[in-house]
């Protein structure tokens, strides 16, 4: 495995990066710094080695990273309505750090894509990366400590488990927050892309982005991907006019592993991916929110719509709604989390 300083932090740490490798030409390089997914290199449909996610120029812009490009991301994912929450009959107030003036919590205020992670190569193809989440931290209760492995598969695919522990009950809800597209990383749009799912409901949000707590069934809806759309289609639909920042329901439980519960294919490089995964819901974030502030790797702004986020994960706010899939993390109990990213090419 190639490792290489990255760049140094605010604190004077050095940030390391490393690649993972297969013998096809299918690399993926990660940091310790967030365990930040940085480059991912597929081949397209000539052969040519495409890095399909979107990142800095400046290595060190992903130490402030607010769009959460290709983090790991906790201790609680999404939204948490009013950034509060009830566990054994004690309440506890997170910070408001949702953009929008929305009045949540977001992706666990202090998100674990901000610091700097303990980083073990098992081999070339596998990274162990570990994180000690202190009592109190973000304002969350209990010692969680999390372990992520990053792994590169034979068949073009990255391998994602999660493991968390915690010494007092609270609430864990993992994820990575990639950005892809599937033109390349200096493509300003996923346009020519397709999108599928087996997503057969969704969560209904409010005007906040957060669960009303209803269920809808995706038929006869736009959220209806099973047949699939292309995104030029639910750009122009006038019933998403933030084109998709949602929560897809694939599943009533975490910890079943279910094949292809999302597949995007472009039409322009002839790449795929195919998404698994044991958890219950996949956010489905199709980059609404980039402004133009970041500046990519290809030396362009990020504007609106440049990419796509498939996060895998508990439902937004699960917390706050006994009925949705728990959240809740006890003393000798294991939280798990297993999602495959796999690659490959038009036929």
């Amino acid at each position: 495995m190639l490792i290489q300083d990255f760049f140094t932090t605010s604190d004077g740490k050095t940030a390391k990066l490393y690649s993972l490798t297969n013998a096809h030409g299918f690399q993926v390089d990660v940091t310790d710094f967030g365990g930040v997914l940085v480059n991912l290199f597929t081949p397209d449909r000539d052969g040519k080695p495409t890095d399909v996610l979107l990142g800095f120029r400046n290595p060190a812009d992903f130490e402030a990273n607010p769009p959460y490009f290709g983090q790991l991301v906790g201790r609680l994912a999404n939204r948490l309505a009013g950034a509060r929450f009830s566990l054994d009959g004690k309440d506890y107030q997170l910070e408001c750090n949702d953009g929008g003036n929305r009045p949540n919590a977001l992706h666990g205020v202090l998100c674990y894509g901000r610091r700097l992670w303990n980083a073990t190569p098992l081999d070339d193809a596998t990274l162990q990366l570990t994180l000690v989440s202190p009592d109190g931290d973000a304002g969350f209760p209990g010692t969680v400590s999390v372990t992520v492995v990053y792994h590169v598969t034979d068949d073009n695919s990255l391998d994602i488990q999660y493991t968390a522990t915690t010494d007092a009950p609270t609430v864990v809800n993992l994820t990575n927050h990639a950005y892809f597209n599937l033109n390349g990383r200096s493509s300003e749009r996923c346009d020519h892309h397709t999108i599928t799912s087996t997503a057969y409901a969704h969560t209904e949000v409010d005007e906040n982005l957060i669960p009303t707590g209803r269920i809808l069934p995706v038929d006869n809806s736009p959220f209806d991907l099973r047949a699939g759309r292309t995104f030029e289609d639910i750009y122009n639909d006038p019933r998403l006019p933030i084109a998709f920042d949602d929560n897809f329901i694939v599943a009533d439980q975490a910890g079943t592993l279910q094949r292809k519960v999302f597949t995007v294919a472009s039409s322009q490089t002839g790449i795929t991916l195919e998404v698994d995964t044991d958890q219950p819901g996949v956010q489905l974030y199709m980059g609404y929110w980039l402004d133009g502030s970041c500046i990519g790797k290809a030396g362009k702004p990020y504007r609106s719509l440049a990419s796509f986020c498939l996060e895998t994960q508990l439902w937004p706010d699960a917390p706050n709604h006994p009925d949705f899939p728990s959240a809740r993390l006890n003393p000798g109990d294991t939280y798990t989390h297993h999602t495959i990213y796999r690659f490959g090419v038009q036929k």
